[in-house]
């Protein structure tokens, strides 16, 4: 008699790993055109307008901000409230760098901040990067304000008040430095996206039972991308403090610098090594426009846009351009993929 299979369950099956190569390189257009506007942005200091000039040390700064939330959040998966944490570390090791040096040194202050960041990284991120999804997400913006209410109660770090920051003669050389750790963390990003490491990454955002029974070890990975995500952070805080020439809490932990990053990352398109530079420069271009016909409703305005963007084009514009089907395909794939 054959044996009959009513009643029996089906073998459970191990989890499906699914990784994008897309989702891991972007777009090489896409690569190439910020690798023009990065040669482009190097030259803004030529047009001698201090205006134009701070400007663009904005996109550069937002943009390498955007860099290192893009490694966390976009490659892991790990969606961190927090990252602003590593900029406001870097913008103090500076400005205590630079209040007891007898000369002024950006490489080393970066370096330092570096250094200090991704150890910073390394000793929350083995407890915290246990966590998944809204409670990562909360953990990372609780130790954001944690770190700036224990720095703002020590007097010799300013305490409430702040301290000036001592500033170079020549300014345009936080330009020039705000472009390199800009172009850095673009560069490094477009190195980790094409390794192993990089692949290792999305695997962990796409299924990490997966990628753990595959051989990854997720913990290690995931310290490691926030050690990176930190590093970049902290050099971009390391630049802006001198640049600035004032450092004190709500300065360094300031709110525009942590959600701008992940909005720009969002709109330029997440996960890729090219969206967030091209999310920073079209963020910044609407909002300067914003601010210079609607000042008295510019907050609004802006708002809204950043509403949109996180509704209905949470995956970015390098993502929507690659869809096919022409205008159908893209309303279909926004109906999707939205919010």
């Amino acid at each position: 008699m054959a044996a009959s299979n009513q009643g029996t369950k089906p073998l459970s099956q191990p989890p499906v790993l699914k990784v994008s190569i897309g989702g891991i390189t972007g777009s090489p257009a896409a690569s190439v055109f910020c690798a023009i506007a990065l040669v482009a942005l190097l030259f803004v200091p030529n047009v001698h307008n201090g205006y134009i000039e701070n400007l663009f040390r904005g996109i550069l700064m937002f943009g390498a901000l955007s860099f290192g939330w893009n490694m966390i959040g976009g490659y892991t998966g790990y969606v961190s409230f927090g990252n602003v944490v590593f900029f406001g570390i870097g913008a103090y090791t500076t400005a205590i760098l630079w209040q007891h040096a007898h000369q002024l040194n950006i490489a080393l202050a970066v370096g330092c901040a570096m250094a200090l960041c991704g150890f910073y990284a390394l000793l929350f991120g083995l407890p915290i990067l246990r966590l998944r999804g809204h409670y990562f997400g909360i953990a990372t913006l609780g130790l954001s304000l944690a770190t700036e209410e224990i720095i703002t109660h020590f007097d010799w770090l300013g305490g409430g008040s702040g301290f000036p920051v001592r500033q170079l003669e020549n300014f345009s050389l936080y330009y020039y430095a705000m472009w390199l750790v800009c172009a850095g963390c673009f560069l490094t990003t477009l190195a980790i996206a094409r390794s192993k490491f990089g692949y290792a990454l999305v695997a962990i955002r796409e299924n990490e039972e997966a990628a753990a029974i595959l051989g990854v070890n997720p913990t290690r990975y995931k310290v490691a991308s926030w050690m990176i995500s930190g590093a970049m952070a902290g050099a971009t805080g390391a630049v802006y403090a001198g640049a600035n020439g004032f450092i004190d809490g709500p300065t360094a932990f300031a709110l525009d610098n942590n959600i701008f990053p992940i909005v720009m990352t969002l709109l330029g398109g997440i996960g890729t090594a090219s969206g967030p530079l091209i999310g920073a420069l079209i963020l910044t271009a609407i909002n300067e426009t914003l601010w210079s016909r609607f000042p008295e409703v510019h907050t609004l305005f802006f708002g809204a846009v950043i509403v949109l963007v996180v509704l209905f084009l949470p995956r970015g514009l390098l993502w929507l351009v690659q869809v096919r089907g022409g205008w159908r395909g893209i309303s279909d794939a926004l109906r999707a993929y939205r919010v």
